[in-house]
């Protein structure tokens, strides 16, 4: 029951990225159609009121109707065809300019899935009604069914304008990256909301409980919690998860550790619960900030030199590592009436050096993007509230992007700039925090203490 609920969980998280999530369902719904109006066209005389009481809008000829249905259906598939070869084609350009790790945010879209599955519902519903019509010119024919089918096909033209100016507008970078940014804050909220976590200290005997490995090489997905807690409870024992939700485990790697050795048969119950995944699911926070981050990267690369999306990009990731600094730092769960389960996690820490060292590496020598970086790193430090870790990590990272400016940045009006910029930061920060000392002195920043020395005094 544990395996089916997991993977039933995937399933659904598999198939919502899919291309094919809406576009399938809705072209059964245009066969039951295309049956339904078969049937009523046989069983009842709709058809026949319809033509006396609007005769100018009806096709009284069989061969006139058979030649619309296959015009509109020869149509239909060259249209579908063509917007397929599109976005495919807009996809792939989308993989090459920014990141292929976009393509489920695009392929996902249920306005785009919408119109794919309208066309291929009305091409299927059309063919339907183009089969029922036989017999003679002069027999009966099917008013009702041909006339939805027009009025269906001249839809889909209007669905046609809508596809193009929708997917031209997706593809902007602007639009994908607040796209991003707004699946990480939903992400973050949802983190916010979770029940019975707790930030608590880790056992100091952990060490000395026993390890079980991972049965397969895979990723940490979603994991559930009170199930966990119930095994833990049912085998009287402690449940540490040792990897993080993200993090990919190769086969027989220490997966969890359990305060009391339990047997082979309890061990795949709770291995039902915990177990890899051999798909990576981006439906949490983290990797939407490796994915902005990974844009900025992308756009600074020499192929594309796009420092005005990087910028836009570093304004989003200011907003959501302050979000993401603002997370409790739960490592504890403890369900109603079960037992207690810790769990490893990425800290504030781990997650604001991994960004900030792929962005020092490609925007070293830019000098727009080097300042907004500062910028974002002030903002995250006024944000730091009564957290003086916090404070010294993103200190650390300031300093860090110092040492890179000083020798990637040449020119001494842009590092007086700079200058200029990092002190101003840091006066605005001492007045928040007048009790605490920044890492950064006057001495360190300017030589002599004035706006119009050298930044950067070893060069």
């Amino acid at each position: 029951m544990k395996n089916f609920h997991r993977y039933t969980i995937g399933w659904i998280k598999s198939a919502v990225e899919s291309l094919a999530f809406l576009p399938l369902p809705i072209m059964l719904g245009g066969i039951l159609l295309g049956c339904g109006l078969f049937y009523v066209e046989l069983n009842t005389d709709v058809s026949t009121y319809i033509k006396e009481s609007v005769p100018a809008i009806v096709v009284s000829s069989q061969d006139t109707a058979r030649t619309i249905l296959g015009i509109m259906i020869g149509g239909l598939i060259t249209l579908t065809v063509f917007t397929f070869t599109q976005m495919m084609s807009l996809f792939s350009q989308v993989a090459a300019s920014y990141s292929p790790r976009l393509l489920p945010y695009l392929t996902g879209s249920s306005s785009l899935q919408f119109v794919m599955g309208t066309y291929l519902a009305v091409i299927v519903t059309s063919t339907i009604v183009l089969v029922s019509i036989r017999g003679s010119d002069k027999a009966s024919v099917p008013v009702l069914s041909v006339t939805i089918c027009i009025a269906l096909s001249i839809m889909c033209l209007m669905l046609f304008l809508y596809f193009v100016t929708t997917i031209s507008n997706k593809i902007q970078a602007d639009k994908i990256i607040e796209s991003v940014y707004k699946n990480g804050v939903e992400a973050i909220k949802n983190s916010c909301q979770a029940k019975n976590f707790e930030e608590k200290k880790l056992p100091d005997d952990l060490e000395d409980w026993h390890t079980i490995p991972s049965p397969i090489g895979g990723f940490i997905g979603t994991i559930n919690y009170n199930m966990l807690s119930g095994l833990a409870k049912e085998y009287n024992t402690c449940f540490y998860i040792g990897a993080a939700r993200g993090q990919y485990l190769p086969k027989n790697s220490p997966l969890l550790q359990s305060e009391r050795r339990i047997d082979p048969d309890q061990i795949k119950k709770v291995l039902a619960v915990v177990s890899p995944n051999h798909r990576k699911y981006n439906d949490w926070h983290l990797p939407n900030i490796r994915l902005l981050t990974e844009i900025a990267v992308k756009s600074m690369s020499p192929g594309i030199n796009d420092p005005g999306s990087a910028i836009d990009v570093l304004d989003r990731l200011s907003a959501l590592l302050a979000r993401v600094m603002a997370l409790p730092g739960y490592n504890y769960f403890r369900a109603e009436g079960g037992g207690e389960v810790y769990f490893s996690r990425y800290s504030f820490g781990d997650v604001l050096t991994g960004v900030m060292q792929e962005l020092r590496q490609y925007c070293k020598a830019d000098v727009l993007v080097m300042r907004r970086l500062f910028k974002m790193l002030n903002h995250l430090d006024f944000a730091t509230g009564d957290h003086p870790d916090y404070r010294h990590l993103i200190r650390e990272e300031i300093m860090a992007l110092v040492e890179d400016a000083r020798k990637n940045i040449h020119n001494s009006k842009d590092r007086r700039v700079i200058a200029r910029e990092i002190i101003t930061g840091r006066r605005k920060t001492e007045k928040l925090f007048e009790n605490t000392n920044f890492l950064l002195n006057d001495d360190f920043l300017l030589e002599r203490g004035t706006w119009d020395n050298d930044l950067f005094s070893d060069q």
